[in-house]
């Protein structure tokens, strides 16, 4: 019969590990027995007084979990090696050393063994192929593994052999890497050089967009951070940005009516569509 372990842990830590379950797409049983057989070494090298996560108000809540048949058989070899006398406080303290990281570190902790191989091809130049949650197979040439800005996620700068050019592919998205013997793609290696030097997710260096703003337009630029483009230049209420058109997409959506994109042309059409096809889905309700 396998150990159910119930672990009483405050409520903001619990919302972390929550929301890292479901971005990083594992279960809860999974992330659980994970930490327990990553971090269990590292229980007697720190205090947890000396966390730096704040532990706010009183309330609590609590995560259930059954022990995997690996960490079964060395459970309570690991709890006497440790002199631990509470369990519950055991997992607890795991839990909150997990939570006391920045979300990039622990999804970099989360994608292990990905990361490691990947990093592996970078060293030794060679091509992968990558497999997404979706199933989805491509092979690319990595060169890069960066966060954003904002540290809440990381992403492989590669270059995709199937779409023939540079991307840079979410590490959440990743369900697993293999590594090709064929050498990868690293011709440009000064392009490469300098995208690792001023890493953004978007590949936005060098391309830009033309947008015109409302006074409202104004305000979500000065408070909407993540995903912000680089302004390069401003006249009135026309901005010029340093942005790809999947940061615009993702960036100015936000904005609805308050945002005109003015250049590319092409990126303006794409607004356009998606707003008219909203448009008619709403006209379509009965």
């Amino acid at each position: 019969m396998m150990k159910k372990i119930k672990v009483t842990i405050p409520k903001n830590v619990y919302d972390i590990i929550k929301n890292d379950i479901e971005d990083f797409n594992i279960s809860n049983n999974h992330f659980m027995n994970y930490v327990f057989f990553n971090l269990k070494d590292s229980y007697e090298e720190y205090n947890i007084k000396n966390i730096d996560i704040p532990l706010l108000n009183n309330e609590k809540k609590f995560i259930q979990f059954n022990l995997n048949k690996e960490n079964s058989l060395i459970y309570y070899d690991v709890l006497r090696d440790k002199k631990v006398l509470n369990e519950s406080e055991f997992m607890r303290n795991l839990l909150i050393k997990y939570s006391s990281n920045q979300k990039n570190v622990r999804e970099l902790f989360i994608f292990k063994e990905i990361v490691e191989r990947i990093n592996l091809a970078i060293k030794d130049k060679k091509n992968i192929i990558i497999t997404f949650n979706d199933e989805r197979k491509v092979k690319v040439s990595p060169y890069y593994i960066g966060s954003s800005d904002l540290k809440i996620a990381n992403y492989i700068f590669c270059y995709d052999f199937e779409e023939e050019r540079y991307k840079n592919y979410k590490l959440s998205n990743l369900k697993q890497a293999y590594t090709l013997s064929e050498l990868g793609k690293w011709e440009e290696e000064d392009y490469i050089q300098n995208i690792i030097k001023n890493f953004d997710p978007f590949l936005s260096q060098g391309r830009k967009i033309v947008v015109k703003l409302t006074e409202e337009g104004e305000r979500l630029l000065k408070v909407s951070k993540v995903n912000r483009p680089k302004i390069i230049a401003e006249k009135g209420n026309i901005y010029e940005f340093e942005c790809s058109e999947e940061q615009a997409k993702k960036y100015f959506s936000y904005f609805l009516d308050e945002a005109l994109i003015l250049e590319p042309l092409e990126l303006r059409e794409w607004f356009q569509k998606k707003f008219e096809n909203a448009l008619k889905q709403i006209k379509n309700i009965k």
